[in-house]
């Protein structure tokens, strides 16, 4: 039970630094490991599984702080080439969100306006005819498009807008690159194991 409350403590803490920058630490053995294979002349579009792995480390860092990427390799890597391409993929991604946002918001207004109008003529209907077939259709008719106009305005967007956010973190993170010889890395841990 004590080990629980220290760790609520800790993550309690760890929230509090909204503006402690994470790194995210890469190791890129090659550059097939940067870039789709499919590009041909230029290096713009960033690998998928590289894409993917940059989401889900960020995704499990506090969502105030702000994103550092530090690449380390053992070949030589253009930077201005990767930083591009990881900025047009989340730009892009960015972008699908905000395209993804408006349709939402577009959706759940129509739907919500069928809402009420089949609330409008179920209201009309139980004054001047009141059948209780065609009663009971429309008011759970205007009951679902009113709860699908607010599920799709209110928790649909709110998704999308976090995923927006981790868009975002990720096309403002700070990037580096660093050189290492993962050669000599490997012998000092073979010599630790001995």
């Amino acid at each position: 039970m004590e080990s629980v409350k220290n760790l609520k403590k800790e993550l309690k803490l760890k929230d509090k630094s909204f503006n402690e920058i994470e790194t995210i630490n890469i190791k890129i053995k090659s550059e097939e490991e940067l870039y789709s294979g499919y590009n041909y002349d230029r290096n713009e579009v960033l690998n998928p599984a590289l894409g993917d792995f940059l989401l889900e480390k960020a995704e499990s860092l506090p969502a105030k702080s702000k994103l550092r990427l530090k690449f380390f390799s053992d070949v030589n890597i253009k930077e201005h080439e990767l930083f591009s391409a990881i900025k047009n993929k989340f730009k892009g991604e960015f972008e699908n969100y905000q395209r993804e946002l408006k349709k939402t918001a577009l959706f759940s207004l129509v739907v919500l306006i069928l809402g009420l109008l089949f609330l409008g003529i179920f209201i009309l209907e139980e004054i001047f005819f009141h059948n209780i077939v065609l009663s009971i259709i429309l008011e759970i008719a205007s009951w679902v498009f009113i709860w699908e106009a607010v599920d799709a305005f209110f928790l649909q967007r709110l998704s999308l807008k976090a995923k927006r956010m981790q868009m975002a973190r990720i096309y403002d993170a700070e990037m580096e690159v660093v050189i290492v010889d993962f050669d000599d890395i490997e012998k000092v841990e073979n010599k630790k194991e001995i």
